[in-house]
């Protein structure tokens, strides 16, 4: 037991690290006002003379916070519209394309009902000339047939003895 116990006044340090995507400015201005204050703290100066740098050094890094806010904020302003623009261009382009894609879908729906209609009226046009072929040949047969002497009956020009 004694051999294990030595091992029970060991320290753990765990790291840990944040994959949480942020930009990471919270973190360069806790920065660099914890840097300026412990320079401050630790230069040999008198108390007013410690209080007045304090105070410009505050005013420095307010100013070089705000500076930094205002180039993020345009350079984000900046990307925004870019892309925006890039965005905008893009659906117009699909638009375009979508447009001509359904007038030539139209077109060919208009194209399809001229050749429909056209194909309707030709084999109207044929059935109806079929249909008079079919009549003048069976008037023609009628006639024919009304014209020829019967199978029974004998011609007097054929058999000239009987007549």
């Amino acid at each position: 037991m004694g051999r294990y116990e030595d091992y029970d006044d060991d320290r753990v340090v765990i790291v840990e690290r944040d994959s949480g995507g942020g930009s990471g400015l919270g973190a360069l201005l806790l920065g660099l006002a914890l840097g300026a204050g412990a320079a401050l703290l630790l230069a040999p100066e008198s108390g007013e003379a410690m209080r007045a740098r304090i105070r410009r050094e505050t005013r420095k890094a307010t100013t070089k916070a705000r500076e930094l806010v205002d180039e993020v904020t345009e350079e984000v302003s900046e990307t925004m519209g870019r892309t925006r623009e890039k965005v905008g261009r893009k659906v117009g382009e699909a638009k375009d394309v979508v447009e001509t894609r359904a007038r030539a879908v139209g077109d060919a729906v208009d194209a399809g009902r001229v050749a429909a209609r056209q194909a309707k009226s030709e084999l109207e046009r044929a059935v109806a000339e079929t249909k008079r072929a079919y009549e003048d040949a069976r008037r023609t047969q009628r006639v024919t047939d009304a014209s020829e002497p019967s199978e029974g009956t004998i011609d007097a020009a054929e058999n000239p003895g009987t007549a």
